[in-house]
Formats: structure tokens, sequence, C-alpha cells
């Protein structure tokens, strides 16, 4: 009897099953990200937030090269280059930097339970932005999820004495980011690579305006250049796993795994101590109520289609 032929996957389930590790080894490492800045917790959120996106552009640089080669690499450079796909990084940079720095100082600032609020706020508000700007359909699931999420919000708006401003920064800046990166079609690699090298001179002058006041960490110590310049490839590697992942998975299951890095900063911020009364227990309990009839309804549409 001869032996069965082995079974090889299509392209596209593949392709599909790479974009589905990808996606979600990027929130994964986004969940654990607390960990690695509170190692940085004496560090000027200003240097932190430019080192950041200095290290950024040579592990984006590298990993160009890596994934594609020498000449793929530059010919995928060369064609990214164009006004149109510049401009459409130059409008996802922007967003980015705004919700790295909001990042930085929420973590660094012991808001980290904060910083999950906005994360696990994001899926319902794709919902929302699809509408109210693109006339999409919303099912009466939705309607409840959303409900529930606002909610929760006002009663997280009681627990801290304030309306949670920057989470709702962060949650509305990645959102807007993530929607203008599935757009453009670029190699993830050669997009952060743009993207980075767009933001360098702010980062230039973030870190002009820190050491103006005080002397630079980065010179304080191998060690500590060592720690900030690991910001490059932890800041790197999620970002292109994440847009290689969008660009080959379905939204649908992008949204379910976005939850996998709100729930992990949600435990990190318990774990570090950071106050949790009951009132700011109850606004959770509703988003997730709220991320219930979500996930719910998203997973009976998708087996629908």
């Amino acid at each position: 009897m001869s032996e069965a032929a082995p079974i090889t996957e299509s392209p596209s389930e593949a392709e599909r099953r790479a974009g589905f590790t990808a996606a979600a080894s990027a929130y994964i490492t986004w969940g654990f990200l607390p960990l690695y800045l509170k190692l940085l917790s004496m560090v000027d959120v200003r240097e932190v937030l430019a080192q950041r996106i200095l290290w950024a552009a040579p592990s984006a640089f590298i990993a160009v090269f890596l994934m594609s080669g020498w000449r793929p690499g530059l010919r995928e450079i060369a064609t990214a280059l164009n006004p149109r796909m510049i401009a459409t990084l130059a409008l996802s940079s922007a967003f980015i930097f705004v919700n790295w720095g909001l990042y930085v100082y929420l973590v660094l600032n012991e808001r980290v339970i904060e910083s999950a609020l906005a994360y696990f706020l994001a899926p319902l508000v794709s919902v929302a932005v699809g509408v109210l700007f693109f006339r999409e359909k919303i099912t009466s699931p939705q309607v409840i999820a959303l409900a529930l999420a606002l909610l929760g919000v006002v009663v997280q708006g009681f627990a801290l004495g304030a309306p949670p401003w920057a989470a709702l920064a962060l949650c509305a800046t990645w959102s807007t980011y993530a929607v203008i990166r599935k757009r453009a079609a670029v190699p993830a690699a050669v997009g952060l690579l743009i993207e980075s090298l767009a933001l360098a001179p702010l980062a230039a002058g973030l870190l002009f305006w820190a050491g103006s006041e005080a002397p630079l960490s980065f010179t304080s110590g191998w060690s500590m250049a060592l720690l900030l310049a690991i910001a490059g490839p932890v800041t790197a590697l999620p970002l292109m796993a994440f847009a290689f992942g969008a660009r080959r998975v379905s939204f649908t299951t992008l949204g379910l795994l976005q939850f996998l890095a709100p729930s992990l900063q949600f435990a990190t911020g318990i774990a570090f101590g950071e106050p949790f009364t009951p009132l700011r227990a109850a606004s959770f309990v509703l988003i997730w109520a709220g991320l219930a009839f979500f996930s719910w309804d998203t997973l009976r549409r998708a087996r629908n289609t």
C-alpha cells in the first residue's frame, strides 16, 4: 500500500492562521507591557516616549530585511514612498504618538486599570463609529452592549470623581489608528519604519525638552541605556505583528482578540495594588456584561454568515 500524500493547507488558510497567531501574540505582548514600563518608573515620561519612537525605527528597519531580504525589502520601502501612502502613514503616526504618550503616562502614574478600561471599550467604540459614520446596521445585542458600556463609563466617572478622559482618549486614538493601518496596503515593518521616521523629529524635541530640565536617564549607566533601548523591539514587534495579522483575519476575529490585552493589563493593575473600589468594580462589571453581549452577537452572526 502506498503512503498517503501529506495534506497541505491552502495559502489562504495558512495566511489566516499566521494572521491569527501574529495578532494574538501582539495583544498578549501589550497585555504584559506594563511590567516592562514599571521598570522605567524613575524615568521621565517624555524620555520614555521619545526612546520608544527612536529605537522603533532601527528595529523596524532590521525587520524589513529579515522578513523580506535586502532587494525585496528595498523595493517594498521604495513602493511605499509615494505621496498617498506617506500621507496615510503620517496620519496614523500622529494617532499612535498620542496613544503611546497617554499609555506611558497612565502606566508610570499607577493607572494601569484605567488604561485597561480604554482597551475594553475599543471593540464597542468600533461598533459606534460604524453606526455613526458609515451607516452600518446595528443589532439589538449591540445596542444593549453599547448602553451597558456607556453606563459603565458613567459609573467609572463617579468612582474616579471625574470622567475617565484619559481612558476615552486612549481608546479613541487606538481605534482610529487600527482603522487607518488596516486600510494601508503596506507591509507591517515598512509601515512602522515610515511612521517612526515621521515621528523622529518629535522624539528628538522631547529628548531636548526633558534633557534641558534634568540629565537624561539614558546617560546614567549602561543598564538603564540597555533597558531604554529595548523599548524599540518591545514597541516594534507587537505593532508589526498586529499590522500583519489585521490584514489577514476578519474584523470579527480581531474584535474578539482585542480582549486579551486589557484582561492581562487589568490583572497586572490589580497585582500592583492599584485602588479598586466597589463602585469601580461595578463599572467594570457593566462593561464586561456589554462585552459579553457583543461577543455573543459577533459569534452568532459569524456562524450565520
